[in-house]
């Protein structure tokens, strides 16, 4: 009841649904665009991005070239099939309202995507609910249901960036779990077809998350002997096995069918369009849980008591003990295997939410222990709430800008310590990943907005191609010989002012102090707060402009 009424006080709160480009950025353009693709412009080939005028569809949609030259959206049609529903809404919404377009991008989809996350999450708490009832009390279900939902980085991907797929699998993976133990319990062709179906989509939105899978085997085992009997119960229903593979294909043949339609193959790794891949030789373990970059206890310590957990759970000799260890295992070597193992712009590690279903068993059971003397069981649940209160407070800091989307190091995170605005001395020791030799498997941090990460991020980016007559995008290290040159030569001139703002407002922009007063100007000359920062740079900039292109050379 809680989350019930929480979560939509907070999306009302941020109506980020409101604002520029609503909820449908970065990632979330790809998942959502076979939509609007298909049922609105019916065009899978993408043709429409470039002779539609109605709308800037640079904006919206982000395609990359297959080897046949044709267009193609980057991620799998998974997470659209889920946001379907929604969107039907929305889009019928949209073309009786006289107020909105029934393009795909207006209010309504921004509005209809962020609730179907809610509803998502509300169902996945009723389900695992029901699952952990199973095993504990209903004290221990209420506490874990409210550290999972309210205790991890979950809560963000529910509320202010809520079309992210997390939720989504959240759910999934929760009812995955649920189906299984009915069909451990029943093993007919109906329970078999509808764990086939789940497991598949959950597949198709995210590949990784097929390590899933490994519970169907070891569901039930505490020794080999156990092992040993769920082998010969599978091996004497095959045919529920091939029921099973079947049904978990059927999902992925609209996936199938558009690969095979953009890239001429059944099988296509779009991914790789980008330079993406894992290093399964080099997988960065010790960055990935405990790292001040982007550790996975770090941003959601609650979750290293539900690994301790994973003890207890084995104790009690719950059915899911064994398939939770080696899943988690797993999972986290495969992610940390990925070349961006921090996942790109993110609060925590967004890719491990999605087994938060399975992590709240081994939770329940570390609550659940009796303990001599019994105040240490309330310390324990004491310790978690703490915990929970201050990852509600690093999502406000994130939310604010003073935990950073890219990574963090030990001294940006001590320079913001218990601020929920960035400090001054943060912007100038903060340090971002070189995606450059990421993608090659090498991991270092470069200084955060220097003359190279000005003009990399900035709107010149299309200039500058033209100047070097590229017609792709600049590598990182061709945007940083690029930046000496544009500055040490006569186009110094063409560039410098543009680049000198831009490195303004970035500066500004993350410096509490100096925000809070743009803001303040912002309200009393009743203008938007990018306008007044905007107006800010320009001010400093033509107030000190003799003295910056030395400042900025340096």
């Amino acid at each position: 009841m809680l989350f019930i009424l929480a979560i939509p006080f907070v999306n009302f709160n941020h109506h980020k649904y409101s604002k520029d480009e609503g909820v449908i950025v970065w990632d979330i353009k790809s998942y959502y665009a076979y939509l609007p693709a298909t049922f609105i412009y019916k065009d899978l080939s993408l043709e429409f991005i470039h002779t539609d005028k109605t709308l800037d569809f640079g904006k919206w949609i982000w395609p990359v070239k297959t080897p046949t030259g044709k267009e193609a959206i980057i991620t799998s049609c998974g997470l659209s099939m889920l946001y379907s529903p929604f969107f039907f809404i929305a889009h019928t919404y949209a073309k009786l309202s006289p107020k909105y377009s029934a393009d795909g991008y207006s209010k309504p989809y921004h509005v209809a995507l962020t609730f179907s996350a809610y509803i998502y999450f509300i169902l996945a708490l009723f389900i695992l609910r029901k699952i952990l009832l199973k095993n504990f009390n209903e004290k221990t279900t209420a506490l874990t249901l409210f550290f999972i939902g309210a205790g991890t980085n979950l809560f963000y991907y529910v509320t202010y960036e809520a079309p992210m797929p997390h939720s989504y699998n959240f759910f999934l993976i929760i009812l995955f779990l649920r189906l299984l133990i009915k069909w451990h319990e029943s093993l007919t062709v109906k329970n078999t077809v509808f764990l086939g179906l789940t497991a598949g989509l959950i597949a198709l939105i995210r590949p990784t998350n097929i390590l899933i899978l490994l519970l169907i085997p070891l569901y039930g085992v505490n020794n080999f002997q156990t092992f040993k009997e769920n082998v010969n119960t599978l091996l004497k229903h095959w045919y529920l096995i091939f029921i099973m593979m079947v049904s978990f294909i059927l999902v992925w043949i609209p996936q199938f069918s558009y690969w095979h339609y953009v890239s001429g193959k059944i099988f296509y790794f779009s991914y790789g369009a980008k330079g993406a891949s894992f290093f399964f030789d080099n997988p960065q373990i010790t960055d990935f849980l405990f790292s001040w970059k982007k550790g996975w206890f770090v941003y959601t310590p609650v979750m290293l008591f539900a690994v301790f957990g994973i003890y207890r759970l084995l104790k009690i000799k719950n059915p899911f003990a064994t398939g939770a260890a080696i899943y988690l295992l797993l999972t986290v070597y495969v992610l940390s295997s990925w070349w961006s193992w921090w996942f790109g712009g993110s609060f925590g590690l967004r890719a491990m939410v999605d087994m938060y279903g399975l992590a709240a068993l081994p939770l329940a059971a570390l609550i659940e222990k009796k303990r001599k003397p019994a105040f240490l069981k309330h310390a324990l649940i004491g310790i978690l709430f703490l915990l929970t209160f201050y990852n509600q407070f690093q999502i406000q800091q994130y939310k604010n800008g003073a935990i950073h989307y890219w990574w963090m190091n030990k001294e940006a995170y001590k320079a913001n310590f218990l601020h929920l605005h960035p400090t001054c001395k943060y912007w100038k020791v903060l340090r971002k990943p070189d995606y450059e030799k990421a993608r090659k498997g090498i991991y270092v941090s470069i200084p955060t907005y220097d003359k190279h990460s000005v003009i990399s991020d900035s709107l010149l980016k299309a200039e500058i191609i033209k100047d070097i007559k590229k017609d792709t995008l600049i590598s990182d290290s061709l945007t940083e010989i690029y930046a000496d040159k544009i500055i040490k030569s006569h186009k110094a001139g063409k560039y410098f002012k543009k680049l000198k703002i831009d490195y303004l407002i970035n500066y500004i922009n993350n410096c509490a102090m100096w925000k809070k007063e743009v803001s303040g100007k912002a309200e009393k000359m009743n203008i938007s707060y990018r306008e007044a920062l905007k107006a800010e740079a320009e001010r400093v900039y033509n107030t000190y402009s003799e003295k910056y292109e030395d400042t900025f050379n340096d």
